[in-house]
C-alpha cells in the first residue's frame, strides 16, 4: 500500500493503482466548487488539487494529466485577467509568479537541486558508451597514484604535485556527472581546472623552485610567474592552448559565444525578437557529446602526465601497457563518436584531433624510453 497526498487529507491506494480521469476530476472538482462558492478558501483548496498532482503525477493516466494540465491552464488564465488592471504591489508580483510557474515559465530553486540528485535522465547512446571508457581511465589514474605514494614525498615540490594530481580526481568526476546531466557550461569549467592542475603539477615536479613561489607570499609573483600562459612557456609549450581556450571561453568566462548557447529564439511578437535563456542544462545533445568528447580526452591528459610525472616511481611495462589500452579505447571513441561525425557534417573538429594525437605521440615518447630500460634489464640477466 502506498499513501497519496491529498492536501489535508490522505487516502490510501494499492501502488499499482492508477489514477483515471474520473479519479482526478472527482477530487478536483470538489475542492474547485467549495472555492468558488468560498473565496476566502480558494487558495487553500486550489493548493490541495496542486499537492495532489504534484505528488502522484506519475501515477496518473494520460487523460487525468492532460485534465490537470487544463486546470492550471485555465485557472491561470482567469488570474491573469483579473490582475491585469490591478495596481503594481508585492501580493500581484507573488501571483504572476506562481501563474508563470504553473507554465513552466518560472522555477524553484529546489527542483534544481533535486534534479541534480537524481538519476541522470535517459541516457545518449553515446554517453552510454563513453561512461565506460571514462571510468576505466579514471580508475587508473586512482590506481597509478596510488602507486605513487607508496614512497615518501619529500619538500614541497613533491607535497605539491602529489596534491594536484589527486585533486583532478575530484574535478574529472564533477565534469562527467554534469556533462551527462547536460550541465555542459559547468562541466568546462571543472575540465580546465584539471588542465591547470596538471601543468603545474608537471612543473613543480621538474623545477622544485616554482613550488615555492607558489606556496609563498608574494601573490604578485604568483599571479605572474605561474598563471597558466607562464606555466605553459616554462615546460617549453606555447603559451596559448586551443583546448584550455575552449575551455575557458564556454565554461569560465562569461563570454558572447558561451552565452549563445545559452539562449533558444523562440519567434517574433510585433517584430522583436522572442528568446528563452536555458537554465537547467543544456537541450541539445551536440552540446552534451562535445563535453563528453573532452571528458575523455582530459582523463587521457591526466593519465599521461601521471605517467611522465612518475616515472621512476612505477612499473613502467604495465604504465605503457595501461596508456596504450586505455588510450586505444579513448582515441577511438572520439574518431567514431566525435571526430568523423562532425567531418562528415563539415564541422571543424581539428582542436580536439590534433590535440589527442599529440598525446599519442607523448605516449610513443614514453614507450620508447620503456624499451632501452627493458633491453638493459634483459641484457643484465644473461649470463
Amino acid at each position: 500500500m502506498t499513501q497519496f497526498y491529498h492536501g489535508s487529507s490522505s487516502r490510501n491506494y494499492n501502488r499499482a493503482m492508477t489514477i483515471t480521469l474520473k479519479d482526478f476530476q472527482a477530487f478536483a472538482q470538489e475542492r474547485m466548487s467549495e472555492a468558488i462558492a468560498n473565496p476566502d478558501r480558494f487558495r487553500d483548496r486550489f493548493k490541495e488539487v496542486m499537492d495532489f498532482a504534484v505528488a502522484n503525477e506519475t501515477a496518473m493516466d494520460v487523460e487525468a494529466n492532460a485534465y490537470f494540465n487544463n486546470l492550471l491552464d485555465t485557472i491561470a488564465t482567469m488570474f491573469e485577467h483579473g490582475l491585469k488592471n490591478v495596481a503594481d504591489s508585492p501580493d500581484k508580483r507573488r501571483m504572476l509568479r506562481a501563474i508563470a510557474g504553473t507554465r513552466r515559465k518560472h522555477h524553484r530553486s529546489q527542483d534544481f537541486l533535486k534534479r541534480l540528485g537524481m538519476p541522470y535522465p535517459v541516457p545518449l547512446p553515446v554517453v552510454e558508451v563513453a561512461r565506460a571508457i571514462f571510468l576505466e581511465a579514471h580508475q587508473s589514474v586512482l590506481d597509478l597514484l596510488w602507486d605513487a605514494t607508496r614512497q615518501s614525498q619529500d619538500g614541497v615540490a613533491q607535497f605539491a604535485t602529489l596534491g594536484l594530481l589527486y585533486w583532478t580526481v575530484d574535478e574529472l568526476t564533477a565534469a562527467f556527472y554534469l556533462a551527462e546531466r547536460h550541465y555542459t557550461t559547468q562541466a568546462y569549467n571543472h575540465l580546465r581546472t584539471v588542465h591547470d592542475l596538471l601543468d603545474k603539477a608537471e612543473l613543480f615536479f621538474h623545477h622544485p623552485k616554482w613550488a615555492d613561489v607558489w606556496g609563498g607570499s608574494d601573490k604578485q609573483k604568483i599571479l605572474t610567474e605561474l598563471s597558466p600562459g607562464a606555466v605553459r612557456k616554462k615546460l617549453g609549450r606555447p603559451k596559448f592552448d586551443p583546448i584550455y581556450g575552449f575551455f575557458t571561453e564556454l565554461g569560465t568566462h562569461g563570454t558572447f559565444e558561451a552565452l549563445r548557447k545559452r539562449v533558444t529564439q523562440t519567434g517574433k511578437e510585433q517584430g522583436r525578437t522572442q528568446v528563452a535563456m536555458r537554465i537547467g542544462g543544456t537541450p541539445w545533445d551536440s552540446e552534451v557529446e562535445m563535453a563528453i568528447a573532452c571528458c575523455i580526452f582530459t582523463v587521457l591528459s591526466t593519465l599521461l602526465t601521471i605517467g611522465k610525472v612518475y616515472e621512476s616511481r612505477l612499473h613502467l611495462g604495465e604504465l605503457v601497457a595501461i596508456l596504450r589500452s586505455r588510450f586505444e579505447r579513448g582515441t577511438a571513441f572520439l574518431q567514431e563518436y566525435f571526430a568523423d561525425p562532425r567531418l562528415k557534417a563539415g564541422v571543424d573538429a581539428s582542436a580536439l584531433t590534433e590535440s589527442y594525437k599529440k598525446l599519442l605521440l607523448m605516449l610513443e615518447e614514453i614507450e620508447n624510453s620503456v624499451k632501452p630500460s627493458q633491453s638493459a634489464s634483459a641484457a643484465s640477466g644473461c649470463p
